[in-house]
């Protein structure tokens, strides 16, 4: 029988909120009960990479991450190297199968001078995709790199939720902490994407993960990108200035009403997580006066330490020292225990969080697939009008009707087209917002267990220090008591 463990988070909301966390992670049902009969049935595999080393190195990106710069020999004879322990378990090219991606995102470099630094990324993939010239590659990448990929990504897919990278932080950018959450949330990322069945197959996926003259390539790419559309920008600037768009579906109301509520319910408790996180890790000790849980436990101990070498009984001394043990793994357990937090609960729900900004882009793109509609719409009228006008004047010369017709035809056929996307592009979106509601349950399920496990493990870890101590004293108890006759040599009914 299954494990039922109680959620923390089924626990009345706080003041500043408006619906208990348990309904942002683990219900299936969703605010204002949005779901409906369209929704899939079927499992969403999920894909874990691999554990990757810990980080030795200071990460960031600052201000100047937006133009990419060369690989350098040095990072590229690095990034040769991929766990061997990484085993992809399909053929390459049966196409029977859906193909699979391990990616993981190693070894971030600070690189470049002083005023104008970044980080570096190796990004390591093995697929079974037949889309791809090898099975197992490395690149280099920085930051701004990760940026061109969720905006090429955004405008190539419309309806289609992209998984987003993480933000931009302008204080502690090279902090080590700050480093090891920016690795974790672009190799989550990056795997999302390729995951995707519909992103899996973009051909600037393909182009980031295993073009070796990418820097390069990139400015050209982002040349064409402007001369041609303007940019994912742009294009939000066109839908604002386009033709006005009414909504004429009652769903996507309720779930811009829902994504709002969702939104704000998992900023809060990314916001409560890292209170929690740094009260736990001592990073809040601060001019008023507070010190945190595993400051002051790492004080005690030492105190205690500091109190069993001092001029007491050997027994005494010996009990001191023990206590001091059981409090320095009290110590380190707290602060394993804020890294986790932020590790487990607090990255998925930042994650979804910004998931949020994306689910917004995606039904922002339906509009810009209205707009195009009603523009190639206008354009039939306008020629139609065009050619009534000059035969009605008997200005259109005969050899020049099936010129005029032609083009009315040209401008139906664009307009039956563009119907034809926007259609499909909010059947996309629904089916991409089952998708997310399933993703959503399955990775706060993972994240809770993955929390909840390390916990226990590290509970039952102290309480086995407190055991040994306490079966410590109880073995000094008798010979004490035999040697200065107190109460341990009486007998047990005394």
């Amino acid at each position: 029988p299954e494990n039922i463990i109680g959620s923390p988070l089924e626990r009345s909301p706080s003041p500043g909120l408006s619906q208990t966390f348990s309904s942002v992670v683990l219900q299936d049902d969703a605010h204002g009960g949005w779901q409906s009969s369209w929704e899939s049935k079927g499992h969403v595999p999920t894909f874990t990479s691999p554990t990757p080393a810990a980080i030795t190195t200071v990460e960031d990106d600052d201000d100047d991450d937006d133009t990419p710069i060369g690989q350098t020999v040095k990072f590229r004879s690095k990034s040769a190297d991929l766990a061997s322990s990484v085993q992809v378990s399909a053929t390459r090219g049966n196409g029977s199968i859906p193909p699979l991606f391990v990616i993981s995102v190693d070894d971030p470099q600070k690189v470049g001078d002083p005023i104008r630094s970044f980080i570096m990324y190796t990004v390591h993939t093995r697929t079974s995709s037949p889309l791809f010239s090898k099975s197992s590659f490395s690149v280099l990448r920085r930051y701004s790199d990760f940026l061109w990929l969720y905006e090429a990504l955004s405008m190539n897919n419309p309806g289609v939720i992209v998984p987003p990278v993480p933000e931009k932080n302008t204080f502690g950018r090279f902090d080590e902490n700050f480093v090891q959450q920016r690795r974790l949330a672009l190799e989550k990322c990056i795997q999302k994407m390729a995951n995707h069945p519909v992103l899996a197959k973009d051909p600037d996926l393909r182009f980031f993960l295993e073009s070796d003259t990418f820097a390069l390539d990139i400015k050209h790419r982002k040349a064409d990108s402007v001369h041609e559309k303007g940019g994912l920008m742009a294009s939000i600037g066109h839908t604002l200035t386009g033709p006005r768009f009414h909504e004429t579906d009652e769903w996507f109301d309720k779930q811009r009403a829902y994504l709002d509520g969702l939104e704000s319910q998992l900023r809060g408790l990314v916001k409560s997580i890292d209170i929690v996180a740094k009260h736990r890790a001592a990073f809040l000790t601060n001019n008023h006066g507070d010190v945190d849980l595993a400051v002051a436990t790492k004080d005690f101990a030492t105190s205690i330490s500091e109190l069993s070498a001092s001029e007491l009984g050997l027994q005494l001394r010996s009990s001191f020292a023990a206590l001091a043990d059981v409090k320095h793994v009290a110590a380190e357990a707290q602060s394993t225990q804020s890294q986790q937090d932020i590790i487990t609960l607090m990255s998925t729900a930042d994650e979804y969080s910004r998931l949020v900004s994306s689910v917004r882009m995606a039904f922002n793109s339906r509009i810009r697939t209205y707009t195009s509609w009603q523009n190639a719409d206008a354009e039939v009228r306008r020629a139609r009008q065009i050619h009534d006008r000059a035969k009605a004047q008997g200005r259109l010369p005969t050899d020049r009707v099936g010129h005029t017709v032609s083009l009315v035809a040209e401008a139906s056929g664009r307009a039956l087209d563009t119907k034809h996307e926007f259609d499909q592009c909010s059947k996309l979106i629904k089916s991409e917002m089952a998708r997310f509601e399933q993703e959503r349950v399955e990775d706060f399920k993972n994240s809770l267990q993955t929390f909840l496990d390390g916990m226990i493990s590290r509970q039952k870890e102290l309480i086995g220090a407190w055991e040994n101590y306490q079966q410590l004293l109880l073995s000094r108890v008798p010979a004490a008591g035999h040697e200065h006759g107190g109460l341990a040599a009486r007998p047990a009914n005394a």
